[in-house]
């Protein structure tokens, strides 16, 4: 420590300082009180509600949610595990618990940064590289759509590489500490697409400079790199047991896991998950991609008005429109300036890398020598493929085959974050290597190769500028469907302004192609300017560094702002609005007793993706959860969604209270009281045994749920149900304490009960009298026992076995890494001038 040089922390400390004023200067609302406008953080905050009102009580998040889709597992929605050690701790350090998104976009630059000191690259240059990532259009694009979990993930994924990379270059200590603690703290992000493709880039690396070991002969490095990886990716995951193992779990009875009433045509899922129609939506056109470094080549967003209104010929035909046709227009979604793969659902923004990043890069492939760039090109390469998606049909779908759990997701285009890190990586490389080269005629020569790639995407670029129509498929199935009216003075009235429109909708779209192509070309010259201005020693390195850092940051920032700004903060009270009860909420709380509600006044199917937040306030049987309960996803398609077709289905799920929109006689929303709940639980004169779940479902359409169940016959066995209703028989609800639910029963005969509970076998467990009994699954969805005669003490309790188990498995895991870090820095104070 007595020789340690404390000047070399002196570019880092500047690299943490500028950090963290560009992120505060980018969201400078945050410092006057207000926060993210955030319609998914919304609809987290409502699923979650019932979960944090239980850890109020009892110290702890419950493992059963009784908020939404008439109760689910809770470790879907909130942290639930017990970890006193946790690692989790060390990203809120590295985040300096900045309030998001600054500390989205900090954390991001840190490890990015990290990355960059890895690879050795000059801390000036890996600031701008960090800066150049973080920043990176896609992040600002998730954020501002409240997609918290993929945007830390994102974060942590540079430094998890470069942990990576610290054992394959031989830093075993800290290279296996690192990467512990990095999967960690990937996988705790809880976004398991992105840990997906993290993983797919570690594959990708490992084979690469696998193949360099092998050919060096260096066998011993290649099985202690091996082995020392998997023992790191192992502790990582281990720490993330509890999580891990109770969403696969859970996840094999979601639609991901499939669907006993699939049909496999053309269903989003098939009886064994995903259907590959599914898991390839959200796919990008071939050169789609290519606005990694044109960012509006594809018009952008769907949903901002990329074009200054008062320029926009679109808005001006619009304007002309008469009002009832234009409001039509704007209703039907056809005002989207974004014409790409995705059109039908749209997007938030194009995933922009920088053209300045994406020049760096591709002089790269030509410049660096082959430890990584062979890998990194390959795995562009492979995932820029992937995106393509349906639209090249026959190779994903192959891959969907051959790729392990790839087809448990879906949105192709996600796959883009790739190269937005490897691009950058490659970029921060290419620089560090240009402002390193001992002999710079040997340079300018290769780097006027380099210039041919970077010519060859804007030859690529004009191209498609110069082939394309500018059209979206809405574009073409509107005016095919208004050629296809039959009065011919009518479909003139309509066709002649909606063509007029469209034409201008291309005009804008190839304004924003053309100006982005030329807007691409300006800075990649200042930068290749820079560059020859070093190389030809009119400029030294630091000037050169800063100018071409600047101008790249510069390059994504004013792309950024237009995804994110100051218009999607608001204060905090105007969040809080949202969870403000309204007078049919207020009415409904009165009611202390045990029920579920039905808001169905943002429409019947809003009511199940995303529209209302009624399970901030009340048990809901609707809600906002990507991953349901495939038993209960097919109540919803065979018989919610037919509401108020589906009276019996509403009854025995105790909904109580349904709220409706009565705006049209000025009377708002309204809490209509459905007299014929059956509460909580009751018992039942009759059992129908059906065969096979689809018929069992086709029952619930018109059977009295009062008093008949309806079962599968492969469940018959010994169950009966009391011909006979004893008058004086009772089952009564004691208390439902989410996790534990208590009952008590009494009767002559013996009787078979259904609770108004979701059927879940992966955890629950009934007990009458301290007996373990077997629960039934009933009515498709609903929990269901046998009960002897007498009186009796029924408990319902939720122990999931992958639950207790893992948990012990995540604090043993953090233990040991916990010793691995601070043996890694003890090995490095004993030992200075060695590496850990």
């Amino acid at each position: 420590m007595k020789n340690f040089q404390w000047k070399k922390l002196l570019p880092h400390a500047i690299a943490v300082v500028v950090f963290m004023v560009v992120a505060l200067v980018y969201c400078k609302p945050v410092l006057d009180g207000k926060v993210m406008n955030q319609s998914d953080v919304a609809s987290w905050k409502a699923m979650a509600q019932n979960s944090f009102e239980y850890r109020e009580k009892h110290g702890a998040f419950p493992l059963w949610s009784n908020g939404l889709f008439s109760g689910m597992p809770a470790f879907q929605i909130t942290s639930v595990g017990t970890n006193p050690v946790s690692i989790v701790v060390v990203g809120n350090v590295l985040s300096l618990n900045l309030p998001k998104p600054v500390s989205f976009f900090f954390l991001a630059c840190v490890c990015f940064y990290f990355l960059s000191q890895v690879l050795k690259t000059n801390p000036y240059v890996g600031l701008f590289g960090a800066l150049a990532y973080a920043y990176a259009t896609y992040n600002p694009v998730i954020i501002s759509a409240g997609h918290d979990t993929k945007m830390q993930a994102i974060a942590y994924l540079p430094a998890f590489i470069a942990s990576l990379l610290l054992i394959y270059n031989k830093r075993y200590l800290w290279g296996t500490a690192l990467t512990a603690l990095f999967t960690g703290l990937l996988v705790s992000a809880n976004h398991l697409q992105i840990t997906y493709y993290a993983v797919l880039i570690a594959v990708f690396m490992s084979v690469g400079m696998g193949i360099q070991w092998i050919r060096a002969k260096d066998f011993k490095h290649l099985t202690k790199a091996a082995a020392f990886a998997v023992i790191a990716a192992l502790l990582g995951i281990l720490v993330n047991a509890v999580s891990l193992f109770s969403t696969y779990e859970y996840s094999k009875r979601t639609i991901r896991g499939g669907s006993e009433l699939a049909d496999d045509k053309g269903a989003s899922f098939t009886k064994t998950g995903l259907s590959q129609d599914y898991a390839l939506s959200y796919s990008l056109y071939k050169t789609e991609p290519l606005v990694m470094m044109f960012p509006r080549m594809y018009g952008g967003s769907s949903f901002n008005f990329e074009v200054e209104q008062e320029k926009s010929k679109a808005i001006e035909a619009l304007q002309q429109m008469p009002q009832q046709l234009a409001s039509q227009v704007q209703q039907a979604g056809l005002a989207r300036f974004y014409w790409g793969g995705i059109d039908g659902v749209g997007t938030a923004g194009p995933p922009y890398v920088g053209a300045i990043i994406c020049f760096l890069a591709l002089l790269g492939f030509v410049l660096l020598d082959g430890k990584y760039k062979w890998w990194i090109l390959a795995a562009c390469i492979f995932t820029i493929i992937l995106s393509w998606g349906k639209y090249f049909d026959g190779f994903s779908r192959l891959m969907l085959d051959i790729l392990p759990m790839y087809s448990k997701f879906r949105a192709p285009s996600m796959i883009i974050v790739v190269p937005t890190l490897l691009l950058p990586m490659m970029a921060i490389m290419t620089l560090d290597t240009i402002l390193k080269y001992d002999n710079k005629d040997i340079l300018f020569q290769r780097l006027k190769k380099g210039m041919l790639f970077v010519g060859g995407a804007f030859v690529v670029a004009l191209l498609v500028y110069a082939t394309s129509d500018f059209t979206a498929d809405a574009d073409r199935n509107v005016l095919k469907t208004v050629s296809e009216i039959q009065d011919a003075q009518q479909r003139s009235a309509i066709e002649t302004p909606i063509r007029s429109f469209i034409n201008g909708m291309k005009e804008d779209r190839k304004g924003l192609f053309m100006g982005d192509i030329l807007r691409s070309l300006l800075f990649v010259v200042i930068a290749a300017g820079a560059i020859w201005a070093y190389v030809k020693g009119k400029m030294n390195a630091l000037v050169a560094t800063i100018l071409v850092g600047v101008f790249a940051f510069i390059d994504v920032i004013t792309i950024d702002t237009k995804y994110l700004n100051a218009d999607h903060f608001v204060d905090k009270t105007d969040t809080e609005n949202t969870f403000r009860p309204t007078p049919a909420d207020q009415q409904i709380m009165a009611d202390t007793g045990y029920y579920r509600v039905f808001d169905v006044s943002y429409g019947v199917r809003e009511a199940f993706n995303g529209g209302p937040v009624t399970s901030y306030f009340h048990h809901s049987i609707g809600g906002y959860h990507p991953a349901k309960l495939s038993i209960y996803q097919d109540l919803i398609e065979k018989q919610l969604y037919n509401f108020p077709n589906c009276l019996p289905v509403i009854d025995m799920l105790n909904v109580k209270y349904v709220i409706t929109s009565q705006q049209q006689n000025n009377q708002g929303l309204q809490a209509q009281v459905n007299p014929e709940a059956l509460g909580p639980v009751w018992f039942v004169k009759a059992l129908d045994f059906k065969k096979g779940p689809a018929a069992v479902m086709a029952a619930l359409t018109s059977f009295n749920p009062k008093d008949t169940a309806v079962l599968d016959e492969a469940v018959k066995g010994n169950l009966t149900a009391s011909a006979q209703r004893d008058s004086t028989a009772f089952i009564k609800m004691l208390f439902n304490d989410n996790d534990v639910v208590a009952y008590q029963s009494s009767s002559k005969n013996t009787e078979f009960a259904v609770f108004s509970e979701i059927y879940y076998d992966a955890g629950w467990i009934a007990k009458i009298d301290g007996k373990e009994a077997p629960i039934v699954r009933t009515n498709y969805v609903l929990r269901g026992l046998q009960v002897p005669a007498g009186n009796h003490s029924i408990v319902f309790e939720f122990k999931p076995k992958s639950f207790i188990n893992s948990n012990r498995a995540g604090i043993g895991a953090s233990v040991v890494i916990w010793l691995l870090l601070i043996g890694a820095l003890i090995a490095s104070f004993r030992k200075p001038n060695e590496t850990a």
